[in-house]
């Protein structure tokens, strides 16, 4: 009977080890969604020497913040934060053949152009009318303007 009591508690461990993560993920994304407007995405940088490619990602505007958090991350802060005057969106297009399998069905992509460098956001177009609604709808005043 001692072996039993050994793989039981093996088996209890394997569990505890594989559930914890995914509960930690699925309660990270109830609290960043407990304010709304939380919506899907996938980023990269157009640099091409930084980037590793397309991230999944959570997204969420917070004041003047667009805040982006990767999905398969334990963090509670954003990995990247854009400004909105500080950030254009200077096009917009359909995924290609190589992007489109690795993006969610639907999803456009438009290029962020920020002070900093350019990104590339996926989303789908609600969330990207969302997005250009956000950034025209800052208030005006010297301040707020675009450079």
């Amino acid at each position: 009977m001692e072996w039993f009591g050994v793989v039981m508690i093996g088996v209890l461990v394997a569990l505890i080890v594989v559930a914890t993560p995914l509960v930690w993920l699925f309660a990270r994304r109830r609290w960043l969604s407990r304010s709304g407007g939380l919506f899907d995405c996938a980023v990269r940088s157009v640099d091409a020497a930084a980037s590793p490619g397309w991230v999944l990602a959570a997204a969420r505007y917070s004041g003047e913040y667009l805040e982006v958090f990767r999905i398969f991350s334990l963090s509670f802060r954003p990995k990247w934060q854009f400004r909105r005057r500080m950030v254009d969106i200077v096009g917009q297009r359909e995924p290609d053949a190589d992007e489109a399998v690795v993006l969610f069905e639907g999803q456009r992509i438009a290029r962020l152009q920020s002070t900093e460098q350019e990104w590339d956001i996926a989303l789908d177009p609600q969330s990207l009318t969302g997005l250009l609604s956000w950034l025209e709808a800052a208030p005006p005043g010297p301040e707020n303007q675009r450079s």
